[in-house]
């Protein structure tokens, strides 16, 4: 009996006092009775729980359980943030529970000595992709680590691409920081933003189904949040009653840093449809940084803005835009002639060659192919397409047969894998380039255009080009698999590439006797033959049209949420479609 006894005082109390179990202290009594030692010292009223009183032997197995279970809620209350009246006000004890918190360093699933590998391959490989937040030489993965946290965070699951379990396991750590941050209590600040951005970059890593307009929204309600789409001076400005109007108004500015990450969500919002619209301001910034470059990349900020704007007036042209009684022939080739002058204007204009610089070099091509788009292909389903000159058409098909020649054969040429590092805009442009020259080549085998075409589609060799982008896309391909199955990100990427190679290939069996004009009937879609392995598709992934060839790029570049080549194959989407075809 008294050996049941020993974790019990004679008086039939508990051991710790509600000030110790709060406190997480060891509760010390030097005698039996009275306050503990350090209630009486602190002269506190010290108070015991009252034990039960042992009646027999035989209960004590379950009178240990429950000493247990009583010593866990006390546990457990010390631990919680609750609100404890003490000595007559109201005192928060400050929970222990985000201070334990563990990064994925103290999980153990990376070292140290691994994360300062990884981000010095985010620095050498992944950041010339994305000039918009840069890591100093001199940073550290220990300096990031405690200064911060969140934006190491994503720029070791950014520089996993090669490691796509573990990528996928840092990811879920990524989304945990968010919530605490966006939904529950966490502080949001420009680290926040500036780990957002590095996230979105290179969205095409993350689980399905991604959340890139959810990502990009969250990011700009910050920037909103902060006013950092404003010049620093104007910022925090309020209308209110106030007897002190000389008194200076601080602002709260990150200086370099900031103004990089606004222009890089200015260049991941252009033609998204969000909250985020241009800004002077943005311009603004991207010269200040350019007179004073920081870093290399600074010096291109400014045409990458430029650029996105002339993308934008694109857009505006097209028919989502233009109502459908208004967009004539005429109006059409005035808009492509003052649209293609501003474009030369500004290839002119650079004072530098495009070939320096890989991510304008890129975006300058594609903007070139999404004009040729939204002239010749742009109308929505069931409409009649515009008719134009056959001169004006033999130009536009030219102009686009060599850009998309020349920023494919630019692909190709790049050292085997460092397309891995790319970010979603560019394999987003690179989508759009094979589609589009599939889509071209088709319309230029019409016979009254072949004979003005027949040397760019000579030099483009879409079939063999096809080949090579799909060989070099398998070698990115690994048998890893995620925690739900799922593969990487270029397993699918190859099938949706087999796709489109199967369509563009069962156009050319038709031959050029088959009608590829614009005003061609629509075509219901084609479907792969069954059971062929070599073109299995997903099944959810929505087919291609018919000669016609009406896949549209509203808003195309980018917007990663309606690319028609990387996108998603969700049934939503699928839907979606189905419903644009029979309307």
């Amino acid at each position: 009996m008294a050996d049941r006894q020993k974790g019990r005082y004679s008086n039939g109390s508990g051991k710790t006092c509600q000030n110790c179990a709060r406190a997480k202290i060891r509760c010390i009594r030097s005698e039996a009775t009275g306050s503990c030692d350090r209630c009486a010292r602190l002269g506190k009223s010290c108070h015991f729980r009252e034990g039960r009183i042992v009646k027999s032997t035989s209960q004590w197995d379950s009178k240990d359980r429950i000493e247990a279970l009583e010593a866990k809620v006390d546990q457990l209350l010390a631990q919680s943030g609750a609100i404890i009246p003490t000595n007559g006000r109201t005192a928060e004890v400050t929970s222990s529970t985000s201070a334990d918190a563990k990064d994925v360093i103290d999980q153990g699933l990376l070292t140290i000595d691994a994360a300062n590998m990884l981000l010095n391959e985010f620095r050498t490989t992944l950041m010339p992709h994305c000039p918009f937040v840069i890591i100093s030489p001199q940073t550290t993965a220990e300096t990031l680590r405690e200064d911060k946290p969140f934006l190491l965070l994503t720029i070791l699951t950014a520089a996993l691409h090669d490691n796509m379990p573990l990528q996928r396991t840092l990811e879920k750590q990524v989304k945990k920081v968010i919530s605490d941050c966006m939904i529950f209590d966490g502080k949001v600040s420009f680290e926040i933003l500036q780990g957002l951005l590095v996230h979105l970059a290179w969205c095409q890593y993350h689980s399905r189904p991604r959340r890139f307009s959810q990502y990009l929204h969250l990011a700009i309600s910050i920037i909103t949040d902060l006013q950092l789409d404003r010049p620093p001076e104007h910022r925090f400005w309020r209308t209110r009653v106030n007897f002190h109007t000389e008194l200076d108004r601080k602002s709260v500015s990150w200086g370099r840093e900031e103004k990089r990450a606004v222009i890089g969500y200015s260049y991941l919002s252009s033609s998204q449809g969000c909250s985020f619209p241009y800004s002077p301001y943005f311009e603004s910034m991207c010269k200040l940084l350019a007179a004073d470059a920081e870093y290399p990349s600074d010096r291109y900020l400014l045409y990458i803005v430029q650029l996105q704007q002339i993308s934008e007036k694109i857009t505006l042209v097209s028919m989502q835009h233009v109502p459908e009684t208004q967009n004539t022939s005429f109006g059409l080739e005035h808009y492509y002639r003052e649209l293609k002058s501003e474009l030369d204007l500004y290839r002119a204009n650079l004072p530098y060659l495009l070939t320096e610089s890989q991510i304008l070099f890129m975006q300058f091509y594609t903007v070139e192919m999404y004009l040729c788009q939204i002239t010749l292909f742009d109308h929505k389903p069931g409409a009649q397409a515009l008719r134009h000159e056959l001169s004006f058409q033999i130009e536009v098909v030219r102009m686009g047969l060599t850009a998309a020649k020349t920023l494919l054969h630019f692909y190709m040429g790049l050292p085997l894998g460092c397309d891995a590092k790319f970010p979603n805009v560019g394999w987003v442009q690179l989508g759009f380039a094979v589609t589009l020259a599939c889509k071209l080549v088709v319309a230029a085998s019409e016979p009254s255009v072949h004979p003005h075409t027949v040397d760019l589609c000579r030099a483009l060799d879409i079939s063999n080009t096809m080949r090579q982008c799909i060989l070099r896309i398998q070698a990115l391909i690994t048998s890893d698999m995620d925690a739900s199955g799922d593969r990487d990100v270029f397993f699918h990427y190859e099938k949706r590439l087999k796709r489109v190679q199967w369509w563009f290939e069962s156009q050319a069996i038709l031959g050029p006797n088959n009608d590829y004009s614009h005003d061609a009937q629509l075509a219901e879609g084609i479907d792969p033959p069954t059971g062929d392995p070599g073109h299995c598709v997903d099944a959810l992934q929505p087919t291609l049209s018919g000669p016609d060839n009406y896949i549209q790029w509203p808003g195309f570049f980018p917007d990663t949420a309606i690319d028609e080549m990387y996108i998603d194959w969700i049934a939503q989407t699928t839907t979606s479609l189905n419903q644009q075809r029979l309307g």
